[in-house]
Parts: C-alpha cells; structure tokens; sequence
C-alpha cells in the first residue's frame, strides 16, 4: 500500500483535547484492520496552537518533530519539540503539546494499540 500525503484531504479540527487554535491533519491511514496502528498522519499546529493535555489507555502515540519550534508536555515535564525530537506516550501516560514558534509545527503522529506480552 502507497498512500502520499499532498493526494489525503486534510482533516482541520479547533481547540483540540482541550487545546486551542487550528489544527490540520492529514491522516495517511486510520484504523487499519488486524493490526495494532490505529492512526498514522501529519499533523500541523498554527502558530500559537496546542493539543491539551490528555492521558492515553489502551493505546500508545509517537510524535515525530518534522518542523517548527514547540514545547511538548511528556507526563507533565515541558521539554523543547523541536525537529528530530521524538515524543512517545505509553499507555498511562499523559502529553500535550504547543506550538511556541512563528510558523507551523509540522509532526508525523502514530497512534498504536498496546501489545501485552
């Protein structure tokens, strides 16, 4: 399977988990059957955007900085999320993430179901 990323019409949401600004997600696969990814995309936050704070259960989210400047709140410690940056919430644990800079903060997000084992 091939899926390009300018070919994915992108899904805009405002104030999300308690966030604000706007927010732009191309999703390049969601929900795929019989396997643990739940949600694979690029995701763009405004300038001044964020993503509030949220737990996860069940599930875990990689976020991979590709651009832009931001801070990243990993289980309630801010830390820069700047490119090359990765930021993995694990099952219990909580993230929320904002952008400080004056251009879009651009990531690639994975969403994943938790394996036991």
């Amino acid at each position: 399977m091939i899926r390009k990323v300018h070919e994915i019409v992108p899904e805009v949401a405002e104030a999300v988990r308690g966030g604000s600004g706007t927010i732009t997600a191309h999703k390049l696969l969601d929900l795929y059957p019989g396997s643990a990814i739940k949600s694979v995309g690029v995701v763009r936050l405004e300038p001044g955007a964020s993503i509030g704070d949220h737990s996860h259960e069940g599930d875990e989210d990689f976020y991979y900085c590709l651009s832009g400047n931001g801070v990243v709140i990993d289980n309630g410690v801010e830390q820069p999320f700047t490119p090359g940056t990765l930021q993995i919430t694990r099952s219990g644990e909580s993230q929320a993430l904002r952008n400080t800079g004056e251009t879009e903060l651009v990531f690639f997000a994975a969403l994943v179901a938790t394996v036991e084992g």
